[in-house]
């Protein structure tokens, strides 16, 4: 009774094309969609239970609470918006057990597809960011890093602090795996680089002092300690991650009409500033340019007011957003 698992792995891929297009041209993703395939995905599970199809229920619901976990902990920590994260929950719904085992293993396809998703949308942003340099090659400068190598260095030794504990746990609990999954856990990991920099409680000295002090535990406990010869490969990768990001973050912003401001847009720390001084109501506050700054309706008509008023701005500048649907879309058709 192939029919069945087939017809739900088509279906999240349909959902995700779906949601790739309306992200990408309305800035949304639908509830109300989500829901449809979500239903149908339930009564298609009911299907394979009652006809005893060939499916492993254990894996299925171990993999389903991953993607949950998995789901909620990325919106949480404001690394994508919600709509990204229900359609993750969904896509849970619709993957069968029989498409999360590989030579009888199971495979934490939630984990694997956000880390090529994460993968394929750091590759777009660094060929955007090129494009982007030769085309307007004269405001480009490496003046971020020159006035500021003494933190580069220490974001440098932060990273390889928190990469080289994560390496040193996978090693001691699925060194086999991992070794039989080398190509899927170097995207993990990069993604999990990529994390670590870019959450701001990762940044902060406790947590830094917390991640060294279980890495030093763990290697008087195991004997491995951070100049493994394997790891060295990461270590020069961290540094190459680190660059291309400055030369990402050279391009994030994007400057727009303040009439042009709508919902679900990022403004700038710098413009959220600029209008901290205006007493129009609605505004919104200081942006910390993550998902938890998207802006409402009323913020959004609040901005195109205050555009219009004596002290606004005619121009505004927004953080580039990426439609992350289509990433994940992607991510799924790599897996």
């Amino acid at each position: 009774m192939i029919i069945l698992p087939l017809s739900a792995v088509i279906l999240a891929h349909i959902l995700c094309l779906i949601t790739s297009i309306t992200d990408i041209r309305e800035n949304r993703i639908s509830n109300k969609l989500l829901i449809v395939f979500g239903v149908i995905g339930i009564i298609l599970n009911i299907a394979q239970y009652v006809l005893k199809t060939h499916i492993i229920w254990n894996v299925f619901f171990v993999n389903l609470t991953l993607v949950v976990i998995f789901s909620l902990l990325l919106y949480i920590l404001h690394i994508w918006a919600a709509g990204d994260s229900k359609l993750l929950i969904v896509m849970g719904l619709l993957i069968p057990a029989n498409y999360c085992i590989i030579n009888h293993q199971m495979i934490p396809w939630s984990v694997i597809v956000v880390a090529l998703s994460f993968g394929t949308s750091f590759l777009y942003l660094i060929a955007e960011s090129l494009w982007l340099f030769f085309k307007n090659r004269n405001s480009f400068s490496f003046d971020n890093i020159k006035k500021n190598i003494r933190a580069f260095l220490i974001a440098y030794a932060r990273n390889i602090i928190y990469i080289s504990l994560v390496l040193k746990l996978e090693d001691y609990f699925a060194k086999e795996w991992f070794e039989s999954h080398s190509i899927v856990m170097l995207g993990i990991n990069i993604s999990i680089i990529l994390l670590v920099s870019s959450l701001e409680i990762m940044k902060k000295w406790p947590s830094i002092l917390i991640a060294l002090a279980l890495s030093i535990g763990f290697s008087l406990y195991s004997g491995e300690w951070f100049l493994n010869v394997s790891r060295l490969k990461y270590y020069a990768l961290i540094i190459l991650i680190m660059f291309i990001r400055v030369m990402i973050s050279e391009y994030n912003y994007k400057t727009i009409p303040t009439s042009e401001v709508r919902k679900g847009m990022i403004l700038s720390a710098f413009t959220t500033i600029f209008m901290s001084n205006s007493k129009a109501p609605d505004l919104p506050g200081i942006s910390h340019e993550d998902m938890r700054s998207r802006l409402s309706k009323d913020e959004a008509e609040a901005v195109v007011k205050w555009g219009n008023s004596k002290g606004g701005l005619k121009e505004v500048q927004i953080v580039r957003k990426i439609p992350y649907a289509i990433f994940i879309f992607i991510g799924l058709i790599l897996y």
